[in-house]
């Protein structure tokens, strides 16, 4: 049977989604940096092949960028379910999530069970 996670274990996972945060955030940084240039000499980029490697770059940096931001929106949420207390209760049956599914996935918000009918209904839908 699950428990409650202990103080010990909460700082341990708001430690992680600290530092996840801020590793996204300095990836962040280095996606825009990366897009920069583009976005300074649209059009003027020549069609040659280091030019189309370029683009595939930058293409590539901004789905990260729009990938690691709904991730940081994520952590945020599990944030503010630590600040009010719901953290680490299933959203769907209300149990306790436990601490090593926890730690595995932070951000979780469904126990395994209830992810795993989730998933299972989503299957059976096509």
């Amino acid at each position: 049977m699950s428990h409650a996670l202990t103080a010990a274990e909460r700082q341990e996972l708001k430690t992680l989604l600290l530092a996840r945060r801020d590793e996204l955030q300095a990836q962040m940084t280095q996606n825009r940096a990366n897009l920069a240039p583009a976005e300074n000499t649209a059009g003027s980029v020549s069609q040659d092949e280091s030019g189309r490697l370029a683009n595939q770059t930058r293409e590539v940096d901004a789905a990260l960028t729009t990938l690691d931001a709904d991730e940081l929106a994520r952590i945020k949420r599990a944030l503010e379910r630590m600040a009010d207390d719901t953290y680490g209760q299933c959203d769907e049956c209300g149990c306790p999530i436990p601490f090593e599914r926890l730690k595995a996935e932070p951000m979780t918000r469904h126990c395994v069970a209830c992810k795993s009918r989730f998933e299972q209904a989503q299957r059976a839908r096509g």
